[in-house]
């Protein structure tokens, strides 16, 4: 089997790639706090899940992006943030880049919900080009393709594909709370006084309809408990190892139609 990590290969095994294919995949993510989880999930996930995918379809896999937007989360250590207009145009550059190199369509696996305007940008900037970027999340796609293996929520989901993609030592469990997308409906500081409801993030709710209020995490964050035992790791690693194998069997069967698709065609003004 020919290649497909772009960074392994010379320029010449590159040359040769991208004539092979006009289709890319490339992994997003971000560093932020998850409770125990590694601050790194929304990246390695992703990471994992391109790699997974390139090997079922041969199709260039490019080195993941681990730094990304992280404007709630940015008071928590080891949180990164990068502007999103900088994203946008860093993203728009790495489309242009590619488009110079022959490829037309590009399959992001973003990590992180916080990517998702500055990626949906970018891609709205390359149709000029004639290119096509399709993004893909891969918690959205795992709720909707088995709704019930993960009933304890997606924190959980994070957790288990964290310990399936850098082992159950990776996990910090300790006997106090943890803060940071953690818990089920987890406790949230009413920063506003009781009429107006936290939801989470910059969502609140007064008299049952929704207001955005933008805060930052740390702000409204309360500790949520543990919920989960060291003994239970291990059966916890073997479903984020389930899910990893449904999520890049489901991505490779999108990277196969969306390599057919022809962009000439579906740019083409009317």
């Amino acid at each position: 089997m020919n290649k497909y990590r772009l960074a392994e290969m010379s320029w010449v095994e590159a040359e040769e790639a991208f004539k092979r294919s006009d289709t890319v995949i490339i992994g997003v993510g971000t560093l932020h706090g998850h409770g125990p989880t590694p601050i790194g999930i929304d990246a390695s996930s992703v990471e994992k899940l391109a790699d997974e995918v390139g090997q079922r379809t041969g199709l260039m896999v490019l080195p993941p992006l681990y730094y990304g937007e992280n404007d709630k989360m940015r008071e928590y250590p080891g949180s990164l943030a990068i502007s999103q207009d900088v994203l946008e145009r860093f993203y728009t550059d790495i489309w242009r880049s590619l488009h110079r190199n022959g490829v037309r369509k590009i399959i992001v696996l973003n990590g992180h919900g916080g990517n998702r305007e500055p990626l949906i940008r970018s891609g709205r900037n390359v149709r000029e080009l004639g290119m096509l970027v399709a993004i893909l999340e891969w918690w959205n796609i795992d709720k909707r393709l088995t709704a019930d293996a993960f009933p304890e929520g997606t924190h959980i989901m994070e957790l288990a594909v964290a310990a399936a993609v850098g082992g159950t030592e990776l996990i910090d469990l300790r006997d106090n709370g943890y803060k940071g997308e953690w818990g089920i409906n987890p406790p949230l500081r009413h920063l506003f006084g009781e009429q107006i409801r936290p939801l989470g993030f910059n969502n609140f709710e007064h008299r049952g309809a929704p207001v955005i209020i933008p805060v930052d995490a740390w702000d409204i964050d309360l500790e949520s408990p543990p919920q989960i035992e060291r003994h239970e790791l291990e059966a916890l690693r073997r479903r984020g190892e389930a899910s990893i194998e449904r999520l890049a069997d489901y991505i490779a069967g999108f990277a196969r139609a969306f390599q057919q698709v022809d962009v000439t065609a579906v740019l083409a003004k009317s």
